[in-house]
């Protein structure tokens, strides 16, 4: 049996250390301090390029942290500040930097339209000269951008290789109830058509080049929000109304091609102030406000650009189909809602998704409900998926792959700036492969890829204020699967976090996992390889700066390292309770796979604190492994690093 040892620590002020230690953030300080306790240094925990035969599909930024891990508190930092409020563009141009590939050269560009590509097709309707800008702009990229630019991404894949990618690779994401009930042959069956699946992928998947088409959609985004913002300033202040606007040019012949007027071609429609019903496959959209609904559908065989704008009122979003509402699929979706408390009812591919594009839902104001099922709420796949909530007490619902999910070259962020938000994913797909009663999440910071055959991508959830409760259940909260990164950031607010495996600062199979928390009194819940655990050449890590905290686990958690993985638990301040049923491997474990070690910091530096397990108030304690260890001291807080009253 293992046993840990106790070491006491008398404890030591900062200011005996040395000045130089005492400009280190709290968290730096720890890591070296401990390293040092065990004859290593913070650079000793990284990981080498050859432990497997790369694929052509890692990102930059997950080569990067992989060979240096500790780098990602501050890259976590960076993506937290991303963002600036009424400005979704900002994050949408940040975030098309991190998906550049692993020693790619160059970025391709869009294909730059001229307006007189599409004069000579429309005739102007609206008066209004800023509103006839709008249009005038979307059809650009509707008509000719957008469509170029998918042209130049797929350029070099065949008719048939275009299907694979719309109808075959999706499987690799899709998940079935009644699979749940198939006998054992018949899963494995399908497990084998998946594996050929990614095969066939392998043979040409490199000639995918995502670039073009994703910097169409941050062009678009830019430009347009310029002009839509334009145009809600004359609104407010009354320099127009609603109702000048719509007046058009007032006259139209009864015969009239209504296709050669700008903003009355088929696939466009402009709604006013009242309550307006939208049905069908759109393009275009733009409503000035009224409590709307919206019955919308897309045919991924028939690929294009949509852009809806609604200005206000508490509108409800209906999916009729898969790749609606903020959705990009093989194209760029947009959908703007500025003011209202808004319910969005998707299936899957929605509410932020790009699959092989680029999708954007931003939510300026308004309590909303966001619900889906796969592959929603700011997910990824060769491009970028970004749902941007700024205010309100929203409700996330998720099946699998969802808030923050990052698959192959692709990049997933939620977003939400603003009130105590409810998020919850899992409960319909079981993990039947490990257990009866639990269910695939993959889902609230979580970067996926397929062992052994493509890397995965970047998932991110971030919040910055309120009391958060996030539920879910595997892979899940800051987890990262097979050359990938996941990451959760909550900034402010005492906050619950519940999973079950894999999950809260867990990394997989040469992946990252990391989920750090600013402020707040909060709870974190599950049972293994979670709260800072690394396995398989893979790092998690879990920082907690503020507050009185409860961490709870049963095993291979709480800074644990496990085949050749690294995983750290680092909380600065307040009076907190860990409780760990296992003790062989939790709290500074590190197993000695593989001929030599894995590594495991457990670090608290502040507070009086209660263990149930390994550990103990004011101690140094080591287990039975080579690179593990565990300390509690007393760390007075820097200027600057006191808790938020």
């Amino acid at each position: 049996m293992v046993r840990a040892t106790l070491v006491l620590l008398i404890l030591i002020p900062i200011s005996a250390f040395a000045e130089g230690e005492r400009n280190l953030p709290a968290e730096r300080f720890g890591i070296e301090h401990l390293t040092e306790y065990i004859g290593m240094r913070p650079d000793d925990i990284g990981f080498r390029t050859d432990y497997a035969e790369p694929d052509s599909f890692r990102l930059e930024v997950v080569a990067d942290l992989m060979a240096r891990p500790l780098n990602v508190i501050d890259y976590a930092t960076d993506l937290k500040n991303g963002h600036i409020n009424g400005q979704p563009e900002i994050m949408a141009q940040y975030l098309f930097k991190q998906t550049a590939r692993e020693g790619q050269a160059y970025r391709d560009d869009a294909y730059r339209a001229d307006i007189s590509e599409i004069q000579a097709n429309y005739t102007l309707h609206y008066n209004d000269v800023t509103f006839s800008q709008i249009l005038t702009r979307a059809a650009v990229y509707l008509d000719v951008t957008f469509s170029r630019s998918l042209d130049k991404s797929l350029a070099l894949l065949s008719r048939s290789e275009r299907r694979f990618l719309r109808e075959e690779f999706r499987e690799l994401l899709v998940l079935r109830v009644e699979d749940e009930l198939l006998p054992i042959e018949q899963i494995d069956s399908l497990e084998k058509v998946e594996e050929r699946y990614c095969e066939q992928f392998l043979t040409f998947g490199h000639k995918v080049n995502k670039d073009p088409l994703l910097d169409a959609g941050v062009n678009c985004l830019r430009e347009l929000l310029l002009e839509i913002n334009s145009l809600r300033s004359q609104l407010k202040s009354g320099a127009v109304s609603s109702k000048s606007v719509l007046e058009g040019t007032g006259f139209l012949p009864d015969n009239a091609n209504l296709e050669a007027y700008l903003g009355l071609q088929t696939g466009w429609k402009v709604g006013g102030p009242g309550n307006d019903y939208y049905n069908g496959d759109y393009k275009f959209i733009f409503d000035f406000g009224g409590d709307d609904i919206y019955d919308l559908s897309y045919d991924p065989a028939n690929p294009h650009g949509v852009i809806i704008i609604d200005l206000s009122g508490n509108d409800s979003y209906r999916a009729q189909s898969d790749f609606v509402f903020g959705s990009g699929c093989f194209s760029v979706g947009f959908l703007m809602d500025f003011e209202g408390n808004d319910r969005y009812d998707s299936r899957s591919f929605s509410l932020g998704s790009g699959y092989f594009g680029m999708g954007v839902l931003y939510d300026a104001a308004g309590d909303d409900w966001y619900s889906g099922d796969t592959h929603v709420e700011g997910a990824g796949t060769f491009g970028i998926g970004l749902l941007i909530d700024e205010g309100g007490r929203d409700v996330y619902n998720g099946a699998v792959c969802t808030q923050g999910f990052g698959f192959t070259e692709g990049v997933g962020v939620l977003y939400d700036l603003a009130g105590s938000d409810n998020y919850f994913a899992g409960g319909k797909y079981k993990a039947t492969i490990h257990y009866d009663d639990h269910y695939n999440s993959l889902s609230q910071g979580c970067g996926y890829g397929i062992r052994p055959y493509v890397s995965g991508g970047i998932g991110a959830l971030i919040d910055l204020q309120g009391h958060d409760n996030y539920q879910s259940d595997m892979i899940t909260q800051g987890a990262g699967f097979w050359r990938a990164l996941g990451l959760v950031y909550d900034s402010c607010g005492n906050d619950q976090y519940n999973g079950f495996q894999y999950a809260q600062g867990s990394g997989t199979h040469m992946a990252l996992g990391v989920l750090i928390d600013d402020h707040g009194n909060d709870v974190y819940f599950g049972k293994g390889l979670m709260q800072g655990c690394g396995h398989d050449y893979a790092c998690g890590l879990i920082l907690d700066r503020h507050g009185d905290d409860t961490y709870t686990a049963y095993d291979l958690s709480q800074g644990a390292g496990s085949a050749n993985g690294a995983g750290l638990l680092i909380d600065n301040l307040g009076n907190d309770l860990y409780t760990a049923r296992e003790t062989k491997n939790t709290r500074g474990y590190g197993n000695p796979r593989r001929d030599f070690g894995s590594i495991g910091l457990f670090i608290d530096l502040g507070g009086t604190d209660q263990y149930h397990g390994n550990g103990k108030n004011d101690h140094y304690w080591r287990l039975d492994s080579k690179w593990g260890a565990g300390m509690d001291i007393e760390l007075n807080p820097l200027p600057g690093q006191e808790a938020k009253k």
